[in-house]
């Protein structure tokens, strides 16, 4: 039995889970300066922000969150999953997904991202929502990790 696989062989699901995997990976490990603005992401940052110029917690956590956020964009640079990412103040992190992400995968993607924000944000409540790529975008589904239980749960929005 031949175990060998090429990615030219993998169905077009597998590969984008796969495509999945491999931007949370990028996102885990982080990525270097963008270089010039014309390489900067959509929707990213005017300006980076640095953790040396922090003030304060409420300033730092804003700059740990940007951080996150461009950690975010600069893994997918040409937005093959994410098209936009946004977190508010209680770290709740929007994300409006490409059109080309299975629905089967987003549960998977959500799992991957909660786990990254409680790297960054431990001991703390998270929810993402993830939103279809239309105008005004519509709600998929939603993600949360109850810090107390560390139960993760996704549900699904209903049509």
């Amino acid at each position: 039995m031949n175990t060998e696989h090429k990615y030219s062989d993998l169905p077009l699901s597998l590969y984008s889970l796969l495509s999945t995997i491999a931007c949370a990976a990028l996102l885990a490990t982080g990525c270097g300066p963008a270089g010039d603005d014309s390489s900067r992401p959509r929707g990213a940052s005017e300006q980076p922000v640095s953790r040396a110029s922090s003030v304060g917690a409420g300033s730092s956590q804003k700059q740990r969150q940007a951080e996150f956020l461009n950690r975010i964009r600069q893994s997918d640079p040409r937005f093959q999953t994410i098209e936009k990412a946004v977190l508010n103040e209680n770290n709740e992190l929007g994300l409006v997904l490409s059109r080309s992400v299975e629905m089967d995968s987003i549960p998977t993607l959500m799992r991957t991202m909660l786990i990254q924000m409680n790297k960054e944000f431990p001991g703390q409540d998270l929810t993402v929502i993830a939103y279809a790529p239309t105008q005004p975008p519509r709600r998929i589904g939603t993600a949360h990790l109850d810090s107390s239980t560390r139960n993760m749960s996704y549900t699904p929005e209903h049509q």
